[in-house]
């Protein structure tokens, strides 16, 4: 899965860009942060720690909320 690396809060400059990722395994939600190489949107359930990878690209979706099994 690829996202648009353009999708950052512009308000806010101390803001993280972050994605909204609803775990199914566990049924929990969570935001994933942008890394700080700025190439991919990393992040673990809450509960069980299964990760989760979101790659960064210029041709991505625009999406913020992503659902993961």
């Amino acid at each position: 899965m690829y996202f648009d690396s353009g999708m950052h809060q512009e308000n806010d400059t101390r803001s993280r860009p972050f994605l909204g990722m609803y775990f199914k395994c566990c049924r929990v939600y969570a935001r994933i942060y942008l890394n700080k190489a700025g190439s991919a949107f990393v992040g673990w359930c809450p509960k069980c720690a299964g990760q989760v990878r979101v790659e960064v690209s210029p041709t991505g979706r625009k999406d913020r909320f992503f659902s993961v099994e």
